[in-house]
């Protein structure tokens, strides 16, 4: 700004001010426009109120008289009277005043009117100034009012009318007229309200015309369109209706299937419990039970002892008798769930030949001694494995992992299918040591519970070496495939994620898979019960196995050598709970083994995790239905159990090739126990003599049907997501349906 414009724009200020504030209105670009460069003429903001006052400055010891300028920027009007619009409606199109003049008009309706384009555009004239409210009304060739422009006008001056004179909030004008695209007739709709202008502060009018026959055509279309979604909803849900009855028509058949395999041999899997609880919910339904089916209940109670409440009502008949089952077979589905000290199987064995006292001394013939290891497949007695030096075993598992066995390690964390036997192939000696190491390192329970590695790998190669290699089943990659399914049940079964497992069971559970069978030399609690072996006299005919593989485990842990928990985790008074916990979980899973126990657990599982009784059948719970923070000690210790109880037999659930091969070493494993017993004068067990056609895989319908399946139905039930691993029974189930009139 020069020096010139200063002095006359401070004179002109300085007359007025005399020490109070002016307020004036200037341009923007006369104001800025000789200071600033960049202003340009078209900025929106081009008017500004300006507030000036004399102000007195000293500067440099002299004290001068300054003007003082305050600039508030103003909105245009086309700014301001948009605003007003848009505030008022995003629909309204055109503002006018009282005249009929345009004040301000939205983008979209200049652009339409200017341009001339649709049915609704207005063809200017060359004398034109512009739109009027009066073009919105006659529209020239394009009118088609019966009475012509008069009839126009008088839509125009009623509108007016109404709207300044009679002060209404809206009015509404119907307006016939041609439509320029393609000739026909179409109506529109003028409609009008009242607006305080904000520039000039009068009344002014807020005006909107659209095409009402487009209007009905668009409401039409969405009309059908909405129409055609309910009909496609309609469909969806049909298709969805259709779909849950599918499913669970098919859940039925599944339903179906698993229920009725025992229909063929009639197999009664009810015990006195179920028939009691049955009885009970027709009582709680309002269906009296009929007094046949009370005699029978009265029957069935009368001859159960404590003992086989929880068995199949008459499991020794059903098997001995059933017409369609081989009667070796029912023998040893006997002998494995009862034992033989049954008095069904005692008449069976009438000649004197099952009676140990009257044939030569067994537990001499089979070189026993008085120590509590069993003896080898040899006949020699095995040295606790506790005993052996570290000798011959490394200080810790291998750090250096193939990419080969590492492919291996992230398959057994996440397949249902693993392939054990090429883990085996690819890690000899150390399977069990590395698996089991590998998953408890990845759980965080090195870091957790601060385990001393070295220590840890030392002990899982001791219980490693105490597996006997010789025996074809009951190895340590039988166990090394147990604690693999284990993991999966746990981790991919919903079992943790249910949080029916804290931490500290979650490690338990691991442990009691590598040490369930620890010491086993092949032969099973009857043989032993039947040779008045040491363990079976120990334990009084009581799980001596299964007590053995925990006793001589814990053992194994009493060597400071192996000692992978911290010392002073154990002297603190406040751990002492933890670690009984943990030896409650261990003792009571390794226990839950024996096959004595199963119809009992089983039993006690499945009333346990059946919702309440109501006026329906009750049905089983799911494990995300269940507070587990509410379920009883002695229930979560079930389903410990049926854990370790589904993994020890889970190779039913393996992939064929896998299960077969198992199977197969299981037959051989039996067939030994049966020359050992031949040896020592015992009669040969069921299914155990190789001289005969066929052995233990004779019994394999049995045994699932039996045993397998109603397992591992009751876990699948209560874990949802262990549904992959019923169908993998069910898979192998129908290939032993499939080859049960020819060998394999």
């Amino acid at each position: 700004m020069t020096e010139e414009v200063r002095s006359r724009r401070r004179f002109r200020l300085r007359s007025n001010l005399l020490g109070k504030s002016v307020q004036t209105r200037m341009d923007v670009h006369e104001l800025f426009g000789p200071v600033f460069e960049g202003v340009s003429p078209d900025m929106p903001m081009h008017l500004a109120r300006i507030h000036s006052k004399a102000v007195r400055v000293e500067s440099a010891g002299h004290v001068e008289t300054a003007i003082l300028h305050i600039v508030e920027t103003e909105a245009s009007t086309a700014e301001m009277r948009g605003a007003a619009m848009h505030n008022r409606s995003a629909k309204h199109s055109f503002l006018f005043d009282q005249q009929g003049t345009l004040l301000h008009a939205s983008k979209a309706a200049l652009e339409a009117y200017d341009q001339g384009s649709g049915d609704m555009a207005y063809t200017k004239e060359p004398h034109d100034e512009g739109i009027t409210l009066k073009h919105l009304f006659h529209l020239g060739p394009y009118q088609l009012y019966p009475g012509g422009e008069e009839e126009a006008s008088a839509g125009l001056e009623e509108g007016l009318n109404a709207i300044f004179n009679l002060q209404l909030e809206h009015h509404c004008h119907l307006q016939p007229y041609l439509s320029s695209s393609d000739g026909t007739a179409k109506w529109a709709k003028i409609e009008m309200w009242p607006m305080m202008d904000p520039v000039s502060e009068t009344l002014a009018l807020l005006v909107k015309r659209h095409d009402v026959t487009r209007d009905v055509k668009i409401n039409e279309q969405l009309t059908t369109q909405g129409e055609a979604l309910q009909r496609h909803n309609q469909e969806l849900e049909q298709e969805q209706r259709r779909l849950e009855q599918e499913a669970e028509g098919l859940a039925q058949r599944l339903d179906a299937v698993l229920q009725d395999k025992f229909a063929s041999s009639s197999f009664d899997s009810d015990t006195p419990i179920d028939k009691t609880l049955g009885y009970l919910q027709s009582i709680i339904k309002g269906i009296p039970p009929s007094v046949h089916t009370a005699v029978e209940l009265y029957s069935v109670l009368s001859k159960s002892d404590t003992a086989s409440l929880r068995q199949p009502v008459g499991l020794e008949q059903q098997l001995l008798k059933d017409n369609e089952m081989d009667s070796e077979v029912g023998q040893s589905m006997l002998q494995l769930l009862k034992g033989t000290h049954s008095a069904t199987w005692n008449q069976l064995q009438g000649d004197g030949k099952g009676d140990p006292s009257q044939a030569e001394d067994p537990a001499a013939s089979a070189d026993t001694s008085a120590s509590s290891a069993p003896t080898n497949t040899a006949g020699s007695s095995m040295v606790s494995p506790r005993h052996q030096t570290s000798e011959g075993l490394t200080a810790m598992i291998a750090l250096s992992v193939t990419p080969m066995v590492e492919r291996f390690l992230q398959e057994a964390e996440l397949s249902w299918s693993f392939d054990i036997f090429g883990f085996t192939e690819a890690t000899p000696g150390n399977t069990l040591a590395m698996l089991t190491f590998h998953l408890v390192k990845r759980a965080g329970f090195v870091q957790l519970y601060k385990l001393d590695e070295v220590k840890l790998c030392r002990v899982l190669q001791a219980l490693e070496a105490g597996y006997q290699r010789d025996n074809p089943y009951h190895n340590s990659i039988h166990v090394a495939s147990v604690v693999q399914m284990t993991h999966m049940l746990l981790c991919h079964g919903g079992v943790l994620k249910s949080q029916a497992m804290d931490a500290l069971e979650h490690f338990s559970s691991y442990w009691s898979a590598a040490i369930h069978d620890y010491g086993h030399t092949g032969v099973n609690n009857d043989f032993l019960i039947k040779s008045r072996h040491e363990l079976a006299i120990t334990y009084n005919d009581q799980s001596p196995l299964e007590n053995f593989h925990l006793a001589a485990s814990t053992r194994l842990l009493q060597d400071p050598r192996n000692l992978f928990i911290p010392v002073d985790f154990l002297a603190n008074p406040s751990s002492q709970g933890s670690m009984r916990r943990y030896r409650d979980v261990c003792i009571n899973q390794v226990l839950g083994t024996d096959m004595k126990k199963h119809f009992d657990i089983i039993s006690r599982f499945q009333a346990a995790f059946k919702t309440a009784p109501s006026s329906d059948a009750p049905k089983p719970s799911t494990s995300v239905s269940i507070n587990w923070n509410e379920v009883k000690p002695q229930d979560k210790t079930l389903v410990f159990q049926m854990v370790l109880k589904c993994a020890d037999i889970g190779h039913l659930a393996a992939p064929a090739k896998t299960h077969k091969r198992w199977a197969f070493q299981l037959e051989e494993e039996f067939f030994r126990q049966g020359d050992k017993e031949r040896a020592v004068g015992l009669p040969v067990s069921p299914l155990m003599d190789r001289n005969q056609t066929g052995g233990m895989t004779r019994s394999q319908l049995g045994f699932f049907n039996i045993v397998g399946l109603p397992l591992f139905k009751a876990m699948a039930e209560l874990f949802e997501e262990a549904q992959p691993m019923l169908e993998g029974v069910m898979a192998n189930l129908r290939l032993w349906e499939q080859a049960a009139d020819t060998p394999l």
